[in-house]
């Protein structure tokens, strides 16, 4: 039996799982740089803007089913219009979003509208079109406020208003944007996996907290599962999972949340793999990837799943953090990625895991002795530590 597998990202760990089932593989390599790609019978330097390349390789491999582990939303609604004419026209099982979740789910505006359409809690914000009417919102709204650009993620784009003297300064890369009250509080992010009507809420991971210099949360220090008690654990969960489950998204989404003064409120929701998938997988020591098979193969049992948990925690390297120093960091016990990413305010991030909480900052002092990390990370992981096993 052969799949094919749209997307890169994932795929080494998906591939053992895979194989040892028996199954080949094709993969669609939207990457340009080939990741993965040797982990897969036959590979397709593929990522076109439209789905009807892929529904060609798909039909020409005889493929017996298609797992969509693309990271962009724009790539997630080209697979969504691919899932309908696969499933449709050649009853050909897609594993995607179904078209009108991702319609929703991709246009942050319009996710707003709906969750409050459908009274989850949300941040309160407004569309704007053009400069003049992002003043004009930002004043209605009161200071501070958040500033996003409809086109872009990652922080992207993203600024804080503070008050009427920055309002002069409000440059945006480019219109339609989205103006927000600006809530603080820490942030949280929940993943949940969602087939058929049935959805896992994974752990909660804990994002830090909002601020005024518009520091993204890739650029925080980070930890999993979230240092809450079990009420207010379960209570994020629950919102999560009411709100994936209300769109359908499939088969998985990512629900950012902000702890404010009112209670948690929805920030957006992202359609795909998040940020905080490694994260999650760590701290509930379920192999998402590995549920996608299952999925499609209607061997997925949300119902018996018992987490496995583990600690897990992303932290910030430094912008003149030496690239020398990194190698021997990555090869050493509990360091399990390090990404570059040069941010805003940071060259990229380094994940831990450990069993025990503890452990997790003995690994993180020797990522500060390698001097790829700052003292200040070091304190608040460590007051995040010593909270959570309160």
């Amino acid at each position: 039996m052969k799949l094919l597998i749209i997307g890169n990202v994932g795929f080494d760990l998906m591939a053992p799982y895979l194989r040892a089932g028996g199954f080949k593989t094709v993969i669609a390599d939207t990457t340009s740089n080939g990741l993965n790609t040797e982990l897969a019978d036959k590979s397709y330097l593929l990522d076109p803007p439209d789905w009807e390349p892929l529904a060609e390789v798909a039909l020409a491999e005889r493929v017996a089913a298609v797992i969509s582990i693309s990271g962009p939303d724009h790539r997630n609604l080209r697979d969504s219009h691919l899932k309908e004419y696969l499933e449709r026209e050649h009853a050909i099982p897609t594993l995607a979003n179904p078209l009108p979740a991702a319609r929703i789910a991709v246009d942050k505006s319009e996710t707003k509208r709906w969750l409050a359409r459908n009274g989850f809690p949300v941040t309160v914000g407004r569309t704007v079109v053009d400069a003049a009417e992002a003043r004009q919102v930002a004043l209605s709204l009161g200071m501070p406020v958040v500033v996003k650009t409809l086109a872009d993620s990652g922080g992207v784009g993203l600024q804080v208003i503070r008050g009427l003297e920055d309002l002069p300064h409000l440059k945006m890369r480019s219109y339609p944007a989205l103006i927000e009250k600006f809530v603080a509080g820490p942030e949280f992010s929940v993943e949940v996996l969602n087939f058929n009507g049935e959805a896992l809420p994974l752990l909660p991971v804990y994002k830090g907290c909002t601020n005024l210099d518009a520091i993204h949360p890739m650029e925080r220090v980070r930890l999993a599962p979230a240092p809450l008690d079990a009420v207010d654990t379960a209570h994020l969960r629950r919102l999560a999972k009411e709100i994936v489950q209300g769109l359908d998204l499939q088969p998985t989404a990512d629900v950012d949340i902000v702890w404010g003064d009112d209670g948690p409120q929805v920030l957006e929701i992202n359609p795909r793999f998040g940020g905080v998938t490694a994260l999650s997988m760590a701290a509930s020591g379920v192999l998402v990837y590995w549920s996608l098979v299952d999925m499609v193969f209607g061997h997925w049992r949300p119902a018996t799943t018992r987490f496995k948990r583990g600690f897990a925690a992303d932290i910030p390297i430094p912008p003149a953090a030496a690239h020398a120093n990194i190698g021997d960091v990555l090869d050493s016990e509990g360091v399990f990625r390090v990404k570059i990413q040069k941010l805003k305010h940071t060259l990229g991030r380094i994940a831990l895991v450990a069993e025990e909480p503890r452990r997790l900052l003995e690994i993180a002092r020797r990522v500060r002795a390698a001097d790829l990390c700052e003292d200040g990370v070091l304190h608040e992981l460590h007051a995040l530590i010593e909270l959570a096993v309160a």
